[in-house]
């Protein structure tokens, strides 16, 4: 897996200017809601459970998912917590 630096830059170059690092407890859930812009996440370590579009999304480290704007979803983090970037194009 590349570093935090490196993967920063890389989502830097795709357009994501607006990257915070989130550091989330177990079993924490973010219910249904949507983003103004495009987003994508990339997970560093733990996992994530995410609903959208009717298809669910195991998430692990290593894995990225992109959230196109005003598309629905929700997540649930998993039992070990979850650490991850979330980019946001700006």
């Amino acid at each position: 897996m590349d570093s935090k630096d490196e993967i920063k830059k890389r989502l830097v170059a795709a357009g994501y200017e607006k990257i915070v690092e989130y550091n989330d407890p177990p079993h924490e859930f973010f219910a249904d809601h949507d983003h103004e812009k495009d987003q994508v996440i990339y997970i560093f370590k733990g996992s994530m459970l995410v609903n959208m579009q009717g298809k669910e999304y195991s998430l692990k480290a290593g894995d990225e998912l992109f959230f196109p704007a005003k598309v629905i979803h929700n997540a649930k983090i998993g039992v070990e917590g979850c650490e991850y970037f979330d980019g946001e194009k700006v």
